[in-house]
């Protein structure tokens, strides 16, 4: 697709995501969205009032497919373990295509402490270490697993890696995608703790 096809606030939004992944969140301003996007710095305040306006709609892109994700996987017909290896499989699916929005889970904490994204980020991350959580209790409650582990703490291991994988990818050359590297860690962690 050419620049031509995409909106100019599609480009804007873009622009930030990359600069962001770039050098990080103090470099988003509106002359470097200009000079990325070429779009006059005076249309830029067109579509956005300010850089927090921007940030918002980054946050909104970032967890934009969870509420159908959530939904394909719990009416899918398989096991809890399956699930959420098929959830590590949509969002990492999502992240390999779309690298530079990865950046965003690295960002989290600066955007606690933006008063605009805060309960954006807060309201995303613990509905997808809920979504998490609910399935590892259904997969302890079906028998699935055999570990002392919480489904808190098991939710927690997959985040966990979901982050060291992206900043992995980020601080060295590596070779596998996001997706590989997760889901080769995910089947070999289950098998570990998976019932027998």
């Amino acid at each position: 697709m050419t620049e031509e096809f995409i909106s100019a606030q599609d480009r804007i939004i873009s622009a930030s995501i990359e600069i962001i992944s770039d050098s990080g969140l103090g470099s988003l301003s509106f002359r470097n969205i200009s000079l990325k996007t070429n779009i006059n710095e005076a249309m830029v305040y067109k579509y956005f009032q300010d850089t927090d306006e921007i940030l918002i709609e980054i946050v909104k892109t970032f967890f934009r497919f969870d509420k159908s994700i959530f939904k394909t996987i719990i009416s899918k017909d398989i096991s809890s373990i399956q699930k959420v290896e098929l959830y590590i499989d949509a969002f990492c699916s999502y992240y390999n295509s779309y690298y530079s929005l990865s950046s965003i889970i690295l960002q989290y904490e600066e955007l606690l402490h933006n008063t605009h994204t805060r309960e954006l980020i807060e309201t995303g991350y613990v509905s997808r270490r809920n979504f998490l959580i609910n399935l590892f209790e259904d997969a302890k409650n079906t028998n699935e697993l055999n570990t002392s582990l919480s489904s808190s703490q098991l939710a927690d291991n997959i985040i966990g890696y979901i982050y060291i994988s992206t900043l992995n990818r980020r601080v060295a050359i590596y070779k596998k995608s996001l997706k590989d590297d997760v889901i080769t860690y995910y089947n070999n962690w289950i098998k570990t703790i998976k019932a027998i």
